[in-house]
Parts: structure tokens; sequence; C-alpha cells
């Protein structure tokens, strides 16, 4: 009876060890911005990454609402590592990857059907310099202007004003 009580006592201490640990890791963690370019689909979404130089990935398309992408991130030198990311439809894709600061990197890798990168930490802007995608505007994106100024519109020319007649003592 004693052991039994023993085995219990010690089960409960290990299980709130794992949650206080996985309490801790989550207070010490950085959430930042993800962007991700795999086969040619544009993924957006958050990096988590840990004290222990690990993290997570979490991605999803707004090109394609079904598409996700969920991936881990570990360090394997100073400043570099693998992220993995494990996309709907069965693509998976390893990518090298370099960081820029604490919180942010880049890294690029490819698929059974093309290219990959990733980019986190950063505005989406410097991100997309990262991700290698071609920029195609689509109807949504490309700003309406109306009243926009045509040179008939500009005022007509001024003329200039009268020069001094050189002298011709000179």
């Amino acid at each position: 009876m004693k052991a039994l009580l023993s085995a219990t006592v010690l089960a409960l201490t290990l299980v709130g060890c794992a949650k206080m640990d996985a309490q801790t890791r989550s207070w010490l963690s950085s959430k930042v911005p993800a962007y991700a370019a795999v086969d040619g689909v544009l993924f957006e979404g958050t990096a988590t990454l840990f004290t222990d130089r690990t993290g997570t990935v979490q991605l999803s398309s707004s090109q394609a609402p079904d598409q996700v992408c969920m991936g881990d991130l570990r360090y394997s030198a100073t400043a570099a590592g693998v992220v993995v990311l494990h996309c709907s439809g069965g693509v998976e894709a390893a990518l090298d990857f370099r960081t820029t600061s604490d919180t942010s990197g880049f890294g690029y890798g490819s698929t059974a059907q093309g290219a990959s990168a990733v980019a986190w930490g950063m505005s989406a802007a410097n991100a997309a310099a990262h991700l290698r995608l071609p920029i195609v505007p689509t109807v949504s994106v490309v700003p309406v202007m109306s009243g926009v100024p045509t040179m008939a519109d500009a005022p007509a020319a001024m003329p200039l004003p009268a020069q001094p007649a050189a002298s011709a003592a000179l």
C-alpha cells in the first residue's frame, strides 16, 4: 500500500512538473509574424520561438483558404538551422535558414514541385524581399484612381522673364 501511495505521489509530481514546464516555456516564448511561399502559394501566420533554440510555425493561405502549413524550427548553428514545413496535400519542405536577429530570419528550400521560402519576425514588405515571389497585381490590390491629372490639365507654360541684352562693348 505504501508503494502504491509513493508511486501515485511520484506520478502526480511528474505530471505537475511537465505542466509547469509547458507553461514556463509558453511564458518565455516570442511570437512573431511569419510568411512563406510554397509551390507558388503565399502563406502567412505566426512563428513561436522558444528559449531552447526551437520553434513552431503555423501558416495559412488567403489565396487558398483550405491550405495550411505547420512546421518546426530548430537551430543547428549559432545563427542557422532548418525549418521543416508540412502543408496540406502532403507537401513537405525542408528550408535552411539564417537569422537576422534573435527573433527574425529567412530560409530557402524546395518541395517536389518547386522552390520554397520562409521569413519571420519582420514586416510583410521586408519578408516579401526574402520570399522571391513575382509580384502580380490583382484587381483587389490595384488602387482605383479617379481624376488622375493629365498633361491637358497642366497649367499653360509661363513665359520666361526677358533677359537683359548683352552689351556689345564687352
